[in-house]
């Protein structure tokens, strides 16, 4: 059976990587994705690329799609993006607000050629405001969103940035979700219209339980290092790291009598959650003298045996051979045209009866526009015409 949103068709204007891993995430449930290039290619092309032509950065964020290259600033690259529009229901881009306008690809204008055509744009700041027509990337979208404050360890230290394009994925998430719900609108609704997800705005949707809190007591805590010792990482005997995850007071006792440290339980400092949270720098203490008395697997057999939960902390190397990432096709592979099978990453969501999940490498640069133009009734001499025109 075909993916849940198998018939769906993309026009891809997105480039780097907020946009363009949202229609990733979209073509693994099925939708048929066409990115659109500038003649030069998106610039995601080369960052990281290696001598063999392996582009991780490129793939991840490019894979399932077919590729035309088009120069869209010139009357011909226009009617061609006009023809498309009339086969396809949506249209994305990531520019700043007033790009698409510009070129006279913005939805007031493409709604004129197909009246339920869905345009979304993944902003940098949302499309009002005085950064509305800022440029954006990730490690802005981290530092006015808050993220860089509360990973340096709150408002009075220094910021720190979190992994590189946490912003953007993100934001490619709730991009995916926006598109998602309109286009289930217009299946219901019969309305076509124009979305806007901005990494800023996703920066904040990350954060909810915080803000929520802060504005209603305007209090800002500093973070500081492993801020809740039942909620947090230990340091084993064999250097190896573990983490727990403890909210109720069945794990708290659980743990306890796993760790054979059961005069804890009826410890007065650790009592209930707010004691343990008050003495946190006692309990971390303890607790790490506790850890340090097994090997890290030993403790998460015992844990886990005790219904606590835990988890290993994972590198990366870790991490792609887990077998629950693997039994659940987290991670996956695929076949590369010249590479052979490479390792990418999986859709996180699984269902019954309409499979997901990636199925081809990324494009090279064009690879479908003769196809594509083909099919929209050019023959081979006006094709040729457009190369040596510069047009594609």
């Amino acid at each position: 059976m075909a993916g849940p949103l198998a018939g769906v068709k993309i026009l891809d204007f997105t480039r780097y990587q907020q946009g363009p891993y949202a229609t990733v995430m979209l073509s693994d449930l099925g939708a048929t994705v066409l990115k659109v290039e500038p003649r030069e290619g998106d610039p995601g092309r080369s960052l990281g690329l290696k001598p063999d032509g392996w582009c991780a950065y490129f793939e991840a964020h490019d894979r399932n799609k077919r590729s035309i290259t088009i120069d869209v600033r010139k009357p011909e690259g226009k009617a061609i993006v006009y023809k498309l529009v009339q086969e396809y229901d949506v249209v994305t881009d990531n520019f700043r607000p007033s790009v698409m306008k510009r070129l006279g690809l913005d939805y007031d204008t493409l709604c004129k050629i197909n009246p339920g055509v869905i345009t979304a744009t993944a902003t940098g700041f949302g499309p009002e405001g005085p950064y509305a027509h800022r440029p954006s990337f990730d490690s802005i979208g981290q530092a006015m969103g808050g993220i860089m404050s509360v990973q340096g360890g709150g408002p009075d230290e220094p910021p720190e940035d979190v992994m590189g394009g946490l912003a953007d994925q993100v934001g490619a998430m709730v991009f995916a979700l926006g598109i998602s719900s309109a286009i289930i609108a217009r299946e219901r609704q019969g309305v076509g219209q124009h979305v806007d997800v901005s990494l800023f705005g996703s920066q904040l949707a990350l954060q909810t339980y915080q803000l929520t809190g802060m504005m209603r007591d305007g209090s800002q805590h500093r973070t500081p290092h492993r801020l809740m010792p039942t909620f947090t990482y230990y340091p084993c005997q064999d250097g190896k790291y573990l983490s727990l995850g403890i909210l109720i007071p069945k794990w708290w006792e659980a743990l306890c009598r796993v760790l054979d440290r059961e005069e804890l339980i009826r410890d007065e400092r650790f009592e209930d959650a707010h004691r343990r949270q008050r003495n946190r720098e006692a309990l971390l203490a303890e607790l790490d003298a506790a850890f340090q008395q097994r090997p890290r697997d030993e403790w998460l057999a015992l844990l886990m045996e005790a219904d606590v939960p835990c988890g290993p902390v994972n590198d990366y190397a870790a991490l792609v051979t887990e077998p629950q990432a693997l039994e659940n096709g987290y991670i996956a592979s695929i076949e590369h045209p010249s590479l052979g099978s490479v390792g990418v990453v999986g859709s996180p969501i699984k269902m019954t009866k309409t499979p997901a999940g990636p199925v081809a490498c990324a494009p090279e640069l064009g690879q479908h526009t003769e196809e594509v133009l083909l099919d929209l009734g050019y023959d081979w001499a006006a094709i040729e015409r457009l190369k040596v025109a510069e047009v594609i």
